[in-house]
């Protein structure tokens, strides 16, 4: 390619900011600096369960290393009761977001006495009048920024030091903190729990939680083990921790860094706002993990490694890997955090590639593909790393997690796996209970590597989007001959070049196969492969070294058919893709057999899925007789799933009332099984949906599937039962669910009004489904209290998706007031052809 080629395809750098994240009032975001540097921090908190407040006493080892004369630290909503330099009162002023303290360079003890109600970064699990049944707890959560709202700190990721915890609880409760056990008091009707932690980590990893706890004690390699659950979920534990030690094993030895601290402790909470949160020994994780022998293999005994259903597997392993990655090294800024919550996503599927085997590990990636592309093409795009922010919350999102993860596994397939950890362990090593950017991951790799990455890096990591690539080939008999016609397809919103080292996978009659290896770095590349007879398929990147890309090919029905029969996971995946596409009789029956006999479940579900698509007759039947062989229960999933798209068939209601009514079924496919039955619309068999309500299910999804399925029906005593289940009282995730579908129904004033109230709901998670109920229904009436959301919730994803939402609903008015310009436009044009043919009438008709 000239160079004037190459200048026209880059002089448009919207590939460096993206599409659709930074609004215009975003500004970039650089590191924080403080001017001193916490070495250790001791802090003792009374917990006050009746008024949910702390009394609470932090001092501090710090180093002033300017001469300004104060520093300040970050303290939200507390009221200030003193405050001591080296044990004399200091002069301070609070303005109740920043504690500014006057003092002068050099070593200091400083101290702050405080109490503090907090709405974030410390929450109270207490029984109320709409929840007496619930286990007391208290737990906090710190990322990205909400510690300082419990206790003042430098609430910085780059701010690392040691830190101690004195918590004072009521007698009957645990209470569990970073770091080791150093003594338990007796105070009368209290306990106060010392923990301490001797190695540096950051500001938003310290962390407690205290409670009616169970603690189930286990040792790995020397590693003490403790889970804190809930006081009545102590049989549990061992579904969802059973790995746990295999995990610290694989990661102790794939980085070469054994594990870091001193013991590793989960605390399983209610009404946790997330998935879980990986504080440094102390990972505190959502209690709806929890789950009976059931849930996770149904119809069978555990352990059920090859038909297992849910399974706690990718949290735990997950917030485990961030004992090393986000923990032992941080990432320096906000900008960077993909250093953390990319290395763990990638981290969960390694585990998963060392524990079940190369297509789950693949099949996860697959997953994590999906999931990106889903957010890239209905939100945004924006580069990974990225500086243009408001609230560090909008970067957590699955460009950080599912796209870095797969940039990683991009990285480590090019470099090879031992360069790979080699690298790893020098980034880890070096930056020990430190601070790292993208710049030093870099330079670990290249100097391991031998090699300059900095094109890598400024395609993949500085830049929005990712690779489409389009292939077609054709055989030339009489030259023997594969002509391979290659082109990069990407937009404005991507890099516009890539470097992509690709393979070919060449099916040949009698399933001998080929691989071509070629590195495209232009827009469009034709190639010529010997061959000797034709193909009877060709697959792009079989063994998915290229995570992050699109591919498009345009495949007969006999090439699908062929490529179903590859060895290779991504191959029969393509497959799949095609056949849907095509929709004949000859591609239902390509799919009906991949759902037959297929050896990975995972191509099993994708055919059921693909089937559901097609709907066809055949498509339908070939669902329904898998049901009465198909034992995965993942798989069943994706086949009631599929049955959904029969609108109006008879035998796919009975089929799915089936499995519904089947108490020995999977939890999770009978709740799938009642959303679909409402998706066939039968209105009689909405009796069904009611019974299934009250059916007993790890989570409430069986509830959760009725719910959507009454949804799907519609009728009017449907919505009075979907209004009731959003009523405190109900469980949390029911209440979400219900909420969610509400937004078919804001034509009715009680929904309209009822969503109202819901998006200022107490709870994170029915808020944000409040919110996806709006965006379902695009309805301008909410766009005064979605304003009023994306700037005061307490939450930085509901005030970003709130202020998503909006502008959504701006764009459709915006498109609906030029639609109506336009159609003025084209009656006004009408209405000049009309004159001007009765002025051309009555000329001729005086002529």
């Amino acid at each position: 390619m000239s160079y004037l080629a190459l200048l026209v395809s880059f002089d448009k750098a919207g590939y460096l900011i993206g599409r659709g994240f930074a609004y215009a009032d975003y500004r970039p975001q650089f590191p924080r600096y403080y001017g001193y540097a916490v070495k250790h921090v001791r802090i003792r908190v009374r917990v006050d369960v009746n008024n949910r407040s702390i009394d609470g006493h932090a001092e501090y080892l710090i180093n002033v290393v300017t001469d300004r004369g104060y520093i300040e630290l970050d303290a939200a909503e507390m009221r200030i009761k003193t405050v001591r330099v080296d044990g004399a009162e200091a002069k301070y002023e609070y303005d109740g977001k920043s504690l500014r303290i006057y003092v002068n360079p050099g070593e200091h003890v400083v101290s702050v006495d405080y109490e503090a109600r907090p709405r974030k970064g410390l929450y109270f699990v207490m029984p109320d009048e709409h929840y007496r049944d619930r286990v007391p707890m208290v737990w906090t959560q710190g990322e990205s920024e909400d510690n300082h709202y419990w206790v003042p700190l430098p609430d910085y990721p780059s701010a690392k030091f040691t830190s101690e915890m004195e918590i004072i609880v009521p007698r009957t409760w645990v209470a569990v903190s970073n770091g080791v056990l150093v003594e338990t008091r007796d105070l009368g009707d209290e306990v106060l729990w010392h923990w301490r932690l001797d190695k540096p980590h950051s500001a938003y990893l310290i962390a407690f939680a205290a409670g009616e706890f169970e603690v189930i004690r286990d040792e790995c390699d020397g590693v003490l083990i403790e889970n804190y659950v809930p006081r009545g979920s102590g049989d549990k534990a061992r579904f969802t921790f059973y790995r746990l030690c295999d995990m610290v094993r694989f990661y102790s030895e794939y980085t070469g860094v054994k594990y870091p601290w001193p013991n590793y402790k989960h605390a399983a909470v209610s009404e946790f706002i997330y998935g879980g949160m990986e504080n440094t020994t102390i990972t505190i994780i959502t209690d709806t993990t929890l789950h009976d022998e059931h849930a996770h293999c149904p119809g069978s005994s555990f352990p059920c490694p090859d038909a297992e259903d849910f399974t706690s597997d990718g949290l735990i392993a997950h917030e485990l890997a961030h004992q090393w990655f986000g923990d032992y090294v941080t990432t320096k800024d906000w900008a960077n955090i993909w250093l953390n919550e990319a290395f763990a996503t990638y981290f969960e599927a390694l585990y998963t590639e060392h524990a079940k085997g190369r297509d789950e590990f693949i099949y996860e990636l697959y997953q994590n593909l999906q999931s990106y592309l889903n957010e890239y093409n209905n939100r945004y795009a924006r580069p990974i790393v990225t500086r243009l922010y408001k609230d560090p919350e909008e970067m957590f999102d699955r460009h950080t997690y599912e796209k870095g993860s797969l940039v990683l596994h991009t990285l480590r397939s090019l470099l090879g796996d031992e360069v790979f950890r080699r690298g790893i362990n020098l980034y880890l090593t070096r930056h020990a209970y430190g601070t790292a950017d993208t710049e030093d991951l870099r330079k670990a790799l290249e100097e391991v590597s031998g090699q300059p990455l900095d094109w890598f890096f400024t395609q993949f990591v500085y830049s929005a989007g990712h690779p489409i690539i389009k292939y077609s080939w054709s055989y030339d008999p009489s030259i023997k001959m594969v002509r391979l016609s290659i082109s990069q397809a990407q937009g404005d919103d991507s890099y516009p070049i890539y470097r992509l080292p690709l393979e070919f996978e060449i099916g040949y009659p009698g399933g001998r196969t080929e691989v071509f290896r070629f590195e495209l770095n232009e827009r469009e590349a034709v190639v010529y492969i010997p061959a000797s007879e034709r193909p009877l398929y060709i697959c792009l990147d079989p063994q998915f070294k290229i995570g992050i890309k699109v591919v498009n090919s345009e495949k007969s029905v006999e090439e699908a058919l062929a490529e179903l029969g590859s060895s290779n996971l991504p191959c029969r995946l393509e497959a799949i893709d095609a056949l849907a596409r095509d929709g004949s009789a000859r591609a239902v029956e390509g799919l009906s057999n991949a759902l037959r006999n297929d050896k990975f479940w995972g191509v099993r579900a994708e055919a059921a899925r693909a089937l559901g698509r097609v709907g066809t007759d055949d498509a339908m039947k070939a669902l329904i007789n898998a049901l009465s062989t198909e034992r995965h229960p993942r798989v069943r999933r994706a086949i009631v799933e599929a049955l959904g798209n029969f609108r109006g068939r008879e035998e796919a209601a009975k089929a799915l009332v089936e499995v519904l009514e089947n108490v020995r079924e999977s939890y999770y496919v009978r709740s799938r099984a009642a959303h679909s039955l409402g998706k066939v619309g039968i209105a009689e068999y909405g009796k069904y949906l009611v019974k299934a309500l009250e059916y007993p299910s790890h989570n409430h999804v069986i509830t959760q599937g009725a719910l959507q399925g009454l949804a799907e029906l519609g009728t009017e005593d449907a919505i009075s039962t979907i209004l009731n289940y959003t009523e405190l009282g109900k469980p949390t995730l029911v209440r979400a669910a219900a909420t969610q579908v509400l937004g078919k129904f804001v034509s009715d004033r009680r929904v309209y009004e009822r969503l109202r109230l819901l998006l200022k709901d107490p709870y994170f998670r029915v808020r944000y489904a409040a919110l996806a109920a709006v965006e379902n229904s695009l309805d301008p009436r909410f766009l005064d209290i979605l304003d009023e959301l994306s700037i005061k919730d307490l939450d930085g994803r509901v005030r970003r998706y709130a202020r998503d939402v909006a502008r959504k609903i701006r764009d459709q008015l915006q498109r609906g007031v030029e639609y109506a310009k336009l159609r003025e436009e084209i009656d006004r044009i009408r209405e000049e052809q009309r004159r001007l043919m009765d002025r051309l009438d009555r000329l001729e008709f005086k002529g």
